[in-house]
């Protein structure tokens, strides 16, 4: 079997300045985990008052009230300062020692709203609790080969308007001799739901129109290929548009298999249920 070429990792190079990802800071930041948004706040906090104490103590009598002339004096009036805390017992009494705090209150407000607004944007980012399949099968369905997999909704709300495309990107080779990656867009039985609040079966039938008709198991499993399956709908809670994607390769296809049913009957009351647990489980098609 051939490497996927689409599984490789890609080092972007690129002689613009652009391609530093520092210059586009709010993007870095959204993507950031909420672990390491938290320790970046913690660190840029702390600097910030090493630094300025380190101003505070060139000048030993800028700042009234320490009990002494130690570092950690100045870095922690440094800290109440920046918080906007001001305890009292420490403040400034000297022209270079208010021109610091006047520089540090503005560093210290602009900070704590840059912070608090990042913090906000990632917060309200819209998100999905859409889950895949990891399998996709191929099987008979009405009579005819077809290629399935499964999406829910993890939450207990419902997705209005939701939409699914499913998307082939194989690697060819034109007739000259050039190397290249052609997209298919699959065709599906439904491709769009009013309303999705359980599951749903995605087909896309391999017939005379579909790319994968001119590939048996075999050449799929020496082709570089991929299929992305993508969904997009309004959240019914937050009003918002959610997104969500999966890909599928030939090592994910399962042939003549079927995926086992998700409804269940509890034994209690004999009411019928999903078990989302199931979602990811198949079974031979001749069962």
């Amino acid at each position: 079997m051939t490497k996927n070429i689409f599984s490789t990792p890609v080092r972007r190079s690129s002689s613009s300045l652009f391609s530093n990802a520092f210059l586009d800071f709010y993007h870095l930041v959204v993507r950031m985990t909420w672990p390491r948004f938290l320790a970046s706040f913690a660190a840029v906090f702390l600097l910030t008052n090493v630094c300025f104490g380190l101003l505070y103590s060139v000048q030993n009598d800028a700042i009234a009230g320490l009990k002494t002339l130690g570092y950690w004096e100045y870095f922690f009036f440094s800290v109440q300062t920046l918080a906007t805390i001001g305890y009292g017992s420490m403040y400034p009494q000297t022209l270079y020692g208010h021109a610091l705090v006047t520089l540090e209150a503005m560093v210290g407000l602009l900070g704590v709203g840059m912070f608090a607004a990042l913090a906000f944007a990632k917060i309200s980012l819209p998100r999905s609790r859409v889950v895949f399949s990891n399998t996709a099968v191929v099987s008979k369905f009405e009579g005819q080969p077809a290629l399935m997999f499964r999406v829910a909704n993890e939450r207990s709300n419902k997705i209005i308007g939701a939409e699914v495309a499913l998307t082939l990107i194989i690697g060819e080779t034109t007739q000259e001799g050039q190397s290249m990656r052609r997209i298919y867009d699959l065709d599906l039985v439904r491709n769009h739901m009013p309303m999705l609040a359980l599951t749903w079966l995605v087909i896309h039938p391999v017939n005379q129109n579909s790319p994968l008709a001119k590939l048996s198991q075999e050449a799929l499993a020496e082709a570089d290929f991929i299929l992305v399956a993508t969904m997009k709908g309004l959240d019914e809670t937050v009003s918002q548009t959610i997104h969500s994607n999966h890909t599928y390769s030939f090592e994910d296809m399962k042939w003549n298999h079927r995926f086992v049913d998700l409804y269940r009957k509890d034994g209690s009351d004999d009411q019928a249920y999903i078990d989302l647990t199931l979602i990811h489980e198949t079974m031979d098609g001749s069962v």
